[in-house]
């Protein structure tokens, strides 16, 4: 009996040698990571890129540099456009932490002190009164675009071309083919918004 469970036991053992190791995905080849992050830059709008550079660090398996180079690129590219500076501020720290001073020769702790500087003056300025289209601005760069977008809505009144921009190329504004959208109520010169309407409303938005 101890003959036949010695047995069986080296059988196992035997059977788990010969079982291979999980493969470990390898991570995104350096040509391919580079021809991603440019394609993300070159979008039509920083939203669209920071949207693209987003589903790249979510999807993509990245070495550590890799997933350090593309959390700076969304980082200075929000800050730029004060989108999301508290994420974009999130991003930055966590390069700094892992490149030191510099990334691609650019000041890191410049860059978060920009973001830092944006983000309280547009909390500052939430604070006071504002005439909607600053109010929407300043929403969008504290990170809360949806319930921004969805005030802009029901307002009636038309996004200028910058921030009607911004709600398409996040979904909140929608191409229609043909014709003028009876969307907007109030506002002049409404030329840029001839073939654009309000999405469908979001459930969670």
């Amino acid at each position: 009996m101890r003959f036949l469970a010695l047995a069986g036991l080296g059988a196992l053992l035997l059977a788990a040698c010969e079982t291979p190791p999980p493969e470990v995905p390898a991570e995104m080849e350096a040509a391919a990571f580079q021809a991603a992050v440019a394609d993300a830059r070159d979008e039509w709008h920083p939203y669209a890129s920071i949207n693209k550079m987003t589903d790249l660090l979510d999807n993509q398996v990245l070495s550590e540099a890799q997933r350090t180079r593309l959390l700076f690129e969304r980082g200075k590219m929000a800050t730029e456009a004060r989108i999301n500076l508290p994420r974009a501020i999130e991003d930055l720290t966590q390069v700094q932490a892992y490149a030191a001073a510099t990334v691609s020769g650019e000041d890191v702790t410049a860059l978060i002190e920009q973001a830092e500087y944006r983000l309280n003056a547009s909390r500052s300025r939430l604070a006071g009164l504002q005439n909607l289209p600053n109010w929407f601005d300043d929403k969008v760069a504290t990170g809360e675009i949806g319930p921004a977008a969805n005030r802009f809505r029901e307002s009636g009144l038309s996004p200028d071309p910058q921030d009607a921009g911004l709600l398409e190329a996040a979904g909140f504004l929608c191409r229609k083919s043909v014709g003028n959208s009876d969307d907007w109520q109030f506002g002049y010169d409404n030329q840029h918004l001839e073939k654009l309407e309000w999405c469908a409303p979001r459930e969670n938005s």
